[in-house]
């Protein structure tokens, strides 16, 4: 990898693809990623007003939130950040699908932005009591002598240890301990807040992954935050996330190794994954699908293209991708599942609606700036394209050459 096409890499993995201005810049990768380690950027996610019944307002709330998250990708000041919360999302998978209250999921999209780069106890701890997460798994209607085991299994299966790490009795006791946990939403004020309530939980002895106790919420999170097969199961999937699916053993074992001695430190693992020699392997080079975020938003930024984000918003359900509506808590597909034939003519049809100019009515406006065919295959390709495609650019306007870049096999991977 030359040195162009190192510092387009990071600013793909690392962000959402660099600018001209960024890919142009003397600073280094090194100096910018311990900016980015060390800068955590605590945005105030929007004030929504009163939870209303269902209806025109609470779909206009829905809306702002929307908007807001669009506006935070494309324009974050700290964008690794912006993209280690965008994992949390999919891995701590909460839907407004089912959290039809805005409210809830702007108080845990607060709560990522707060531990995002933290001690990955905190986060699952805000998470786990989050009116969001009481909600879409059912944990607030779990008490005792009612049993609901719903977060109790996805939160060792999905969250933390995986698979054929517990039995159903893990499952059944661990849903004893988490029992006690309600929503109190203030509606007028338009805030989410959840409380325990010691009356609805089981206080008897419990069992869970060999410990043994009157075992509560903080103690399932302890246990579950300290599991050996917490550390690999965030050290893969991160390095799945930022470098490329299915890293060997040995990675996985260094980076948990990382999440233990740090104290389940997300920095400190973030920075061992960007510091890795394999970060700029050949195996790591656009070994990943773009997701349609990733495409859609990453090529705004990019390219300096203004957005009307209510076509944003309708593009990305389109591909299948909008913000909090995972498909299911397993969250959103990955890597070449997105090569559905919807999705990539969505892409295709995108790729001409962003470059051309079809005046308001279009949903965006891009100004090509005169870039000749060899910048853009600077800044969107690397200079690595293939000569198939160089030679269909000849004789383009940029606004085509623009187009036919974001149509190709190659700008599809990150």
């Amino acid at each position: 990898m030359d040195a162009l096409a190192k510092k387009a890499h990071f600013f793909r993995r690392a962000s959402f693809g660099a600018t001209t201005a960024e890919l142009n810049s003397s600073i280094s990768t090194t100096e910018l990623l311990n900016q980015w380690l060390d800068r955590q950027v605590i945005a105030s996610v929007p004030s929504l007003g009163a939870v209303e019944k269902m209806g025109k307002i609470r779909l206009n709330q829905g809306l702002k939130f929307a908007d807001w998250l669009v506006n935070q990708t494309i324009y974050a000041e700290n964008p690794l950040q912006e993209k280690v919360i965008n994992f949390w999302r999919d891995h701590f998978v909460v839907s407004a699908r089912k959290v039809r209250i805005p409210q809830f999921l702007t108080d845990y999209d607060a709560r990522l932005r707060t531990y995002s780069f933290g001690d990955f106890r905190e986060l699952l701890w805000s998470v786990t009591t989050s009116p969001a997460m009481l909600a879409y798994l059912d944990n607030a209607q779990n008490r005792s002598g009612k049993i609901n085991e719903n977060y109790s299994r996805e939160v060792m299966e999905l969250f933390t240890i995986g698979r054929g790490q517990y039995s159903e009795k893990d499952i059944q006791e661990g849903a004893r301990a988490l029992t006690g946990w309600a929503i109190r939403p203030n509606r007028t004020l338009g805030t989410a807040t959840s409380i325990f309530l010691p009356r609805r939980h089981d206080n008897d002895i419990k069992t869970y992954l060999g410990k043994q106790g009157n075992l509560k919420t903080e103690d399932i999170v302890d246990i579950l935050a300290n599991h050996p097969s917490t550390a690999k199961t965030i050290a893969r999937k991160l390095w799945s996330t930022f470098v490329y699916p299915q890293p060997e053993s040995a990675i996985v074992d260094r980076l948990a190794n990382v999440y233990k001695k740090s104290d389940r430190n997300i920095k400190s693992v973030m920075s061992a994954i960007f510091t890795s020699p394999e970060f700029y392997s050949a195996k790591a080079y656009r070994s990943q699908l773009k997701t349609p975020i990733y495409f859609l938003l990453g090529s705004i930024r990019q390219l300096g293209i203004k957005a009307d984000n209510i076509k944003v918003l309708g593009s990305l359900r389109a591909m299948g991708q909008a913000f909090y509506n995972a498909p299911t808590v397993k969250g959103f597909p990955q890597g070449t599942a997105w090569l559905t034939a919807p999705s990539l003519l969505t892409r295709l049809n995108l790729a001409q609606q962003m470059t051309q100019n079809y005046g308001d009515d279009g949903g965006f406006s891009y100004d090509p700036k005169n870039l000749t065919t060899r910048e853009l295959l600077t800044l969107l390709l690397d200079n690595n394209a293939e000569p198939s495609l160089v030679n269909a650019l000849n004789g383009l306007s940029p606004r085509d050459a623009t187009a036919l870049i974001l149509s190709s096999p190659s700008y599809q991977l990150a």
